[in-house]
């Protein structure tokens, strides 16, 4: 895998997540509460990978960045799913679990993994995503809103995030060993990261041409 390669891969998913903002903004008025949840992700996504550049280009590391933007992204993702939900999820739960993790994950950015790759709070993450991706599941076959799931934004949104999550999940867990111990510049496992992400936020990117097609031709 060449550094060329990584590079390529690198720029698929902030790309992808413009184009995903330029759907948003299309009558952004009419769209549900979760939807609107998503844009500011995308916004605080979008602002993240600028943060990224912009600290690699002052000599500073720019995990910074990416770890307060995966500290911040799990209380969002909670809120949609919380709302796309119909608020099934217990409100308390929904708010302690994020708190918790928010507070873990500065603990472990300004203590112990500081200005490394905050792997530790990437698994909790994941760990906890995927638990709210399967209860959606679960939420959707026993309630059933509609017949043709393919019409249903939030069908897609959790496809993608358990599909990202779940399939880096592996790479989160050894990332740390990989670095401490066998000493690797994870150039591969980066590459696959991005390819892994850019598949994740083309769904999402699918997900908001369907809401937007469902706001156009309501059914």
């Amino acid at each position: 895998m060449t550094l060329k390669t990584f590079l390529v891969t690198a720029h698929l998913a902030p790309s992808l997540t413009a184009v995903g903002l330029l759907l948003f903004l299309i009558r952004y008025r009419a769209k549900q509460d979760y939807i609107k949840l998503l844009g500011l992700l995308l916004v605080a996504s979008i602002i993240a990978t600028a943060g990224q550049f912009l600290l690699f280009e002052v000599k500073i590391t720019p995990n910074y960045a990416s770890s307060i933007y995966y500290i911040l992204e799990l209380p969002l993702l909670a809120t949609i799913y919380y709302q796309a939900t119909n608020r099934t999820i217990p409100k308390t739960s929904v708010v302690v679990i994020s708190a918790v993790y928010v507070l873990l994950g500065f603990w472990n950015l300004l203590f112990i993994q500081k200005q490394g790759i905050n792997s530790y709070t990437l698994v909790v993450e994941s760990i906890i995503i995927i638990f709210y991706a399967l209860y959606y599941f679960y939420w959707l076959i026993e309630k059933l809103p509609t017949t043709q799931l393919h019409r249903l934004p939030m069908f897609w949104l959790n496809s993608a995030w358990i599909f990202f999550f779940s399939g880096n999940l592996f790479f989160f867990v050894f990332i740390s060993y990989l670095v401490n111990v066998e000493k690797n510049d994870l150039l591969v496992y980066w590459t696959l990261h991005n390819i892994l992400k850019a598949i994740e936020v083309l769904m999402i990117v699918s997900a908001l041409w369907i809401d937007l097609r469902n706001i156009k031709s309501p059914s």
